[in-house]
């Protein structure tokens, strides 16, 4: 079976790539605030650790 003839690959490759250059920055918004909580969070266990320690 061949789905070449059935699906228009540039239109969806085009979408594709026209969808991620229009998400990707917030979606680097969102990973990068989640990256700086989980780091924040590993700095305030590690002074929390040296302090009762």
């Amino acid at each position: 079976m061949n789905v070449g003839d059935v699906w228009d690959w540039d239109f969806m490759w085009s979408v594709f790539r026209n969808f991620m250059a229009t998400g990707s920055p917030f979606v680097m918004i969102v990973v990068a605030v989640a990256v700086m909580g989980m780091l924040l969070g590993a700095i305030v266990g590690i002074v929390i650790k040296a302090r009762r320690g």
